[in-house]
């Protein structure tokens, strides 16, 4: 049922987006408010996520993805009329009704949702929605759908660190899939397409999702920081540090270290922070979550916003030292871009580990500059050991060995 302003917020939103027309045309078509019950078209039609479901510690656990992000994975999926989709992480159901706009047939998606609350809750809203003939299963979505394969798309709405065979096996011989993959805990939406004996990137965007969880949910850490809950540090391929220690470091004074170059803006500062993690596998990766302002002490709130790209941490060997990339100072912020940039130490290791990275930063800006689009990542079986590539990082999970590197650039 349409709301008073609904109609041109729907527009509004879609208009906004950087999609193809027949994406922005889905947008227009599916009204995402009757899958956010309560909040009005103001707020449903906000290029943002919705939280529908947090956990004991008030971490999110689903959620309605930002347009923005569902808009960039449904082009990377490069939908066609008449295809089969399967989406692993069913969510509110919306994403599975832009699915079923886009391949013009709902009996053609099914969709996979392992909280069997939320899979009623999506259930119901397809269908009063009027998208009840598309297939929502409550199961482990690492299993995929083996009874409805063989599928000529895959998309997951949910981040991954290793890729269960079962998604690889269920796709048509000229299949695609698109999936959040963790690399050393950065999230990166990958398309892959398979390409003789591997599956091979056609396009990475930098994401973030709500984890996958159970058997394929990966050596991932959840360390709380502070004396209240609320902010927790994420930890993913790499040694978990002490979490009295590195709230210690985070809570002092930050040692700052230009890295001698300027960005034009927070995406090009996320190209060099995927950079220097790529090229330091020996470092942990550290990133922030959670912020409940209303709980959380000063200190715990100055913390969320030291890192918000995450940050690297020598945790097991020497001095404890984290170290972020991150703007220069809020004064040179105000003046607009192009932004200094700038590495951040703490701990008493902080400012060697800093300026260290920033050495690092240098060649990146020597070679070009090489991001998050130019990056390459291969699949290949577990137990197979990928040609070496000059400065490439090989990621070792139990199902599949991932290779990425910049071909030409050595970090």
């Amino acid at each position: 049922m349409s709301e008073p302003g609904e109609t041109a917020a729907r527009a509004a939103l879609a208009g906004g987006l950087s999609a193809s027309a027949a994406v922005a045309a889905a947008f227009v078509a599916v009204p995402r408010h009757e899958f956010l019950p309560g909040l009005g078209a103001a707020q449903a039609y906000q290029d943002a996520a919705v939280v529908i479901k947090s956990d004991a510690d008030g971490l999110p656990v689903s959620a309605s993805t930002q347009p923005a992000m569902m808009a960039v994975m449904l082009d990377q999926l490069g939908l066609a009329a008449g295809q089969r989709v399967l989406e692993i992480g069913t969510g509110t159901g919306y994403n599975a009704a832009l699915l079923a706009h886009l391949v013009g047939d709902q009996r053609s998606v099914v969709t996979v949702e392992v909280d069997r609350e939320v899979a009623g809750r999506a259930r119901a809203a397809l269908a009063a929605a009027g998208y009840g003939g598309i297939t929502v299963l409550c199961a482990d979505g690492a299993l995929g759908a083996p009874e409805q394969a063989p599928f000529d798309r895959i998309i997951v709405t949910a981040g991954a660190w290793d890729i269960p065979p079962a998604w690889l096996a269920q796709l048509a011989a000229d299949g695609r899939i698109v999936l959040p993959l963790s690399v050393r805990g950065i999230q990166l939406s990958v398309a892959l397409e398979r390409d003789g004996d591997h599956w091979a990137s056609r396009s990475a965007w930098r994401c973030g999702f709500i984890r996958v969880g159970g058997a394929f949910a990966g050596p991932e850490s959840m360390l709380p920081l502070g004396p209240l809950p609320g902010l927790h540090a994420h930890v993913v391929d790499g040694t978990a540090p002490d979490a009295a220690a590195l709230y210690q470091a985070l809570s002092g004074l930050a040692v700052q270290v230009p890295a001698g170059l300027r960005v034009a803006d927070r995406a090009e500062l996320a190209d060099l922070d995927l950079w220097l993690t790529v090229c330091r596998p020996g470092l942990s990766r550290v990133n922030m979550l959670g912020r409940h302002e209303g709980k959380a002490s000063p200190a715990q709130r100055r913390i969320a916003d030291l890192m918000p790209l995450g940050g690297l941490c020598a945790a097991s060997a020497g001095p404890f030292a984290v170290a972020a990339v991150d703007q220069a100072a809020a004064a040179d912020r105000d003046q607009g871009p192009p932004f200094a940039a700038v590495l951040q130490g703490y701990g008493p290791g902080g400012a060697r580990l800093a300026a260290e990275l920033a050495r690092r930063a240098t060649a990146w800006d020597e070679q070009g500059r090489p991001g998050t689009a130019r990056l390459q990542l291969t699949v290949h079986p577990a137990g197979t050991e990928p040609a070496p590539v000059d400065g490439g990082l090989i990621l070792r999970r139990p199902h599949a060995m991932v290779c990425a590197a910049w071909p030409g650039h050595v970090p």
